[in-house]
């Protein structure tokens, strides 16, 4: 026998022993499908656990601290795991047979991406051609282990920082560089005469309509503005207001402090509108011609994501051009004629409209026209995302509302949303909002949850149908799925029945059901030493060994989850040679009772006949038995 301190000993080291350490890794039969996974905070994870071992005791996934649904029929178990803790932990759980339990955790590694400041570190006067100690105020980054802090000049890279915080959380962390300041510094805050991005600008407006120029400039100390229109001073203001333009007009505007001062024109056009002509048989790949205006692009329509290079012809075939060109923020240029190119590298404008404008002298009069490139800027959603409106899983019977994200997408018109459960399609959606720049697109589904639902993926398309002159591949972003879990009530695999068997045999009766989450099955009956229980898996059953007729009666299983309870009945009846037997020993019985009967009935219906055989009984005119005449009867004769 074991010492008292020897048994604590060992219940310690048991009490000590968890799914890892009590199941050796080399007899681990849990494989994740992706061990380790780098997510942004906040994201959530699809994760498949699948086990080598076909009988086991229960499958699960612990998240944190809680344990989920059991699976005890599939040797596999997919989970969606919630990234929104720092410190979440998730692992795939098996209780095999012989009494072992192991786990296998999921490595999660979050990040998050930090706001990035950068400011002097002394707000002190400076000069370029000094140094200049700047910062570099890193908030929110995670993990800090993996940042790298870079300092540029121009494309070179002047400075690396990297961190040894081994914390998981968002921290705040700094990066400071001295510099030679000059004004190519990007970002740098330091004392510089006046810049402008642009030092020549084109801009066109209806005639009519009104116009905000605007004259920002760079500069530390922030430069004063001034207008001036053909020498003479308008305003000392950033921005001049004209309204109800009639003429094009040159409009210069300077900046300036006392390290100096610069100046750009403003070129306001403007435009005489004639709208071109539209006719049932022209395509959009075809050249458009306003009517009355002898102009002509190609392509008619554009078609370009935001970002990318476009470029349009403007040609004529008139006679007395004195000047052609396009008008806009970005792509203004002017020529002789016949021809002139908008081209631009990077159509980086939601509000671009560039116009292609003719000036002409025909019979000795000066007239201008104009005609818009009809432009169409798109852009791919950043994320196609499915939730659930509702918490927690779905009932079956009851309606449910998923919800598709399109985060970011333009134009919207043009924007079809497919549904897909699996891969059949159930939804289709499109939409009527004509904005012009990125915003955020939903479409809901309703689902009536039904049992073949559980772990159904549902999904969501984005497409962009932006027409002939659209890219040859319709744009498309498609959603991660989102598997539904649907709760419904148990249903047994098979129904009520009689089962008749003969005395002394061995009789097994099983019950199982489906249900989610999965149901407790239990059986209802009269007991007997000779009947036992046994679970496997998700099935009881009853064993009967030898079977008697004390054993024939009603077995009643129960199947009940949260949704609902189900039952089934099972009848037991006897039959065989012993049973025919007993019958027949029975019915002996009772024909021995029915003789016993009989003769009992014979004698006493003797013993009166034999007592009152010598007497005549004449009751027709006694009164009392004084008055009843009696002989005695001999050889038959009356006296």
């Amino acid at each position: 026998m074991l010492p008292l301190r020897m048994l604590g000993l060992l219940m310690l080291m048991f009490s000590l022993c968890d799914a890892d350490s009590c199941c050796p890794p080399d007899t681990n039969p849990l494989t994740l499908d992706v061990p380790k996974v780098i997510k942004k905070y906040g994201e959530s994870v699809f994760i498949n656990c699948s086990s080598t071992e076909e009988y086991h005791n229960g499958m699960y996934w612990r998240v944190g601290n809680k344990d989920y649904a059991m699976e005890l029929d599939y040797s596999y178990i997919s989970w969606s795991v919630s990234l929104s803790a720092w410190n979440v932990t998730a692992e795939c759980r098996i209780k095999l047979d012989d009494g072992q339990e192991c786990s296998k955790e999921l490595e999660i590694s979050l990040y998050q991406v930090p706001e990035v400041d950068v400011y002097p570190l002394k707000y002190a006067a400076a000069v370029e051609g000094r140094l200049y100690e700047l910062q570099c105020d890193i908030a929110g980054a995670a993990p800090v282990q993996n940042l790298v802090v870079r300092w540029y000049k121009d494309n070179r890279t002047i400075k690396k920082d990297t961190f040894t915080n081994t914390t998981k959380t968002p921290v705040f962390e700094s990066s400071t560089l001295t510099v030679n300041i000059s004004r190519g510094e990007h970002g740098a805050q330091f004392r510089y005469a006046p810049d402008f991005e642009n030092n020549t600008e084109y801009v066109s407006v209806h005639e009519g309509h009104d116009v905000t120029l605007n004259c920002e400039a760079e500069g530390k100390p922030p430069p004063v503005s001034q207008w001036t229109l053909d020498g003479g001073m308008l305003i000392k203001k950033q921005n001049l207001i004209i309204t109800r333009v009639n003429t094009s007009e040159t409009y210069n505007c300077s900046a300036s402090n006392y390290l100096g001062n610069i100046t750009k024109q403003i070129h306001v056009h403007v435009i005489k509108m004639i709208p071109p002509t539209t006719s049932a048989d022209q395509t959009t790949n075809e050249p458009s011609t306003p009517t009355g205006c002898p102009l002509v692009l190609t392509p008619a329509e554009l078609v370009v994501r935001f970002g990318d290079p476009a470029s349009v012809n403007c040609s004529t075939s008139a006679a007395g051009v004195l000047g052609m060109g396009w008008e806009g923020r970005y792509g203004a240029t002017t020529s002789k004629g016949p021809a002139s190119t908008w081209a631009v590298e990077e159509v980086d404008d939601w509000s671009t409209k560039p116009a292609c404008f003719i000036n002409l002298k025909e019979n000795g009069s000066y007239h201008e026209c104009s005609v818009w490139l009809a432009i169409t800027l798109y852009k791919t959603p950043d994320t196609v995302s499915v939730s659930a409106m509702a918490p927690g899983p779905m009932i079956e019977g009851s309606e449910y509302r998923l919800k598709c994200h399109v985060a970011n997408v333009t134009p919207l018109e043009k924007l079809k949303v497919t549904w897909y459960r699996g891969n059949e399609t159930v939804h289709t959606q499109m939409f009527d909002n004509t904005s012009k720049t990125p915003v955020s697109a939903w479409s809901n589904l309703t689902v009536t949850a039904k049992r073949q639902y559980n772990g159904a993926l549902f999904s969501c398309k984005a497409e962009l149908h932006l027409g002939p002159n659209g890219p040859e591949r319709v744009p498309t972003v498609t959603s991660a799925p989102y598997m539904a879990a649907v709760h419904y009530a148990p249903e047994f695999k098979e129904g009520s029945y009689i089962k008749v068997v003969d005395l002394g045999v061995n009789v097994t009766l099983n019950c199982s059901a489906e249900g989610n989450p999965p149901p407790e099955i239990y059986w209802k009956y009269t007991s007997a030493v000779n009947v036992r229980e046994t679970t496997r898996g998700r099935q009881k059953s009853i064993s009967v060994t030898g079977a008697t007729s004390t054993n024939a009666h009603v077995y009643v299983c129960v199947a009940t989850n949260i949704v609902g309870r189900v039952t089934r009945s099972v009848t037991l009846m006897m039959t065989g040679k012993t049973s025919a037997l007993q019958f027949t020993t029975i019915l002996w019985f009772l024909i021995l009772l029915v003789v016993i009967f009989i003769s009992i009935l014979m004698i006493i219906v003797y013993k009166c006949y034999k007592k009152n055989r010598q007497y005549t009984f004449v009751p027709n005119k006694a009164k009392d038995c004084s008055e009843i005449p009696m002989t005695p009867q001999s050889n038959g004769d009356q006296v």
